[in-house]
């Protein structure tokens, strides 16, 4: 399906959306969302991105200079000297054409200590991964859900996925100073096996340094608008107690120890829209789910603390013919400041 790639610049807020932009979660991580963009089609994926998706029917691509902009803003507003930028998204964010522009950007902000990456690495060569070490990215955390290179193909949705490649890209990040930290989705019935396998390679070539917790294995959760596998997904006990049990029969730990990575409460941005409130606003472009649109609203203060970008929520009535046009619309989530709201009348 061809989707358009709308080009995020400074007229549109960068917090207030899921799929691009800032997300803050009331940490002192802030989450940074270049682009919504992947090549996969990973049967379990909970945002149900890449080219084979049939609910997603738009792609962004954010401008580095006002992704920085904001994002020095909202550490600023933190007030920490601890704040980690980790850069992920709906999609991959080895696939954003600025992404050193924006760790070297993120690195000279007052206040980050730490940069660090989701993604599948499958994009990335060895240069770009020295661009990245010299840019000051400090940790990958890479999405490696089976060694067997067939499995791993089929997990991935993708018959040209190649996970050797991706482990030689590990090696070549260790190499060049950056971290890495490798994040499975454990899929029951699926990759039960290949697990101990990531958990053995991984503590065998250096990853995590000794300093981290070297495999976060990830607990495959159903979502509502994600790929569905056929499977029985574990309850969070079981879970932890199969890690435990993993933990002591491969002698490495797997569960991080209490504050390994840091993460604490920092103030939240606030919240400038309450929900049931009825915003003026005109519409955009699409939102990344069919039926949605972006909006933005009509009075802002030109500040990435206050400003929001809204996902309207029309169903059938959404429309590329919409774009341009104002609307009233009443605000019917905000958690996390990321804003959904639906059309009045």
């Amino acid at each position: 399906m061809v989707r358009p790639i709308y080009k995020i610049g400074p007229e549109t807020p960068l917090v207030g959306a899921l799929a691009f932009g800032i997300v803050d979660r009331g940490t002192n991580v802030v989450e940074v969302r270049p682009t919504s963009l992947c090549a996969l089609n990973c049967i379990f994926c909970s945002v149900n991105a890449g080219p084979a998706s049939r609910t997603r029917w738009a792609e962004y691509v954010v401008e580095p200079e006002p992704l920085v902009a904001a994002l020095e803003e909202v550490v600023k507003y933190k007030g920490v000297d601890d704040a980690e930028v980790h850069i992920d998204g709906m999609g991959d964010p080895g696939h954003y054409p600025h992404l050193a522009e924006l760790v070297r950007g993120a690195k000279t902000i007052k206040g980050v200590a730490v940069v660090s990456m989701q993604t599948r690495l499958y994009m990335l060569d060895e240069d770009k991964i020295r661009e990245l070490a010299s840019a000051g990215l400090d940790r990958l955390n890479v999405s490696i859900d089976a060694l067997d290179p067939s499995l791993a193909r089929r997990l991935a949705g993708a018959e040209w996925y190649d996970v050797e490649r991706v482990l030689d890209l590990v090696k070549r990040a260790l190499e060049a100073g950056i971290n890495v930290v490798i994040s499975p989705v454990w899929v029951p019935g699926w990759n039960d096996g290949e697990l101990p396998k990531i958990v053995k390679w991984a503590y065998d070539n250096g990853v995590g340094r000794g300093l981290l917790t070297p495999v976060l294995i990830q607990k495959y959760i159903p979502h509502k608008r994600g790929r569905r596998v056929k499977t029985r997904p574990m309850g969070w006990g079981e879970f932890w107690k199969r890690l435990r049990v993993m933990e002591k029969e491969l002698g490495v730990r797997l569960v991080p120890g209490r504050g390994e990575y840091n993460i604490h409460k920092a103030p939240e941005l606030p919240k400038p829209h309450a929900v049931g409130e009825v915003v003026a606003v005109e519409i955009v472009g699409r939102g990344v789910f069919r039926g949605e649109m972006l909006a933005t609203p009509l009075k802002r203060r030109g500040t990435a603390v206050w400003d929001r970008v809204l996902t309207v929520a029309y169903g059938k009535a959404a429309s590329d013919e919409l774009v341009g046009s104002r609307a009233r619309v009443r605000v019917i989530e905000n958690r996390h400041n990321i804003y959904i709201a639906k059309p009045i009348g």
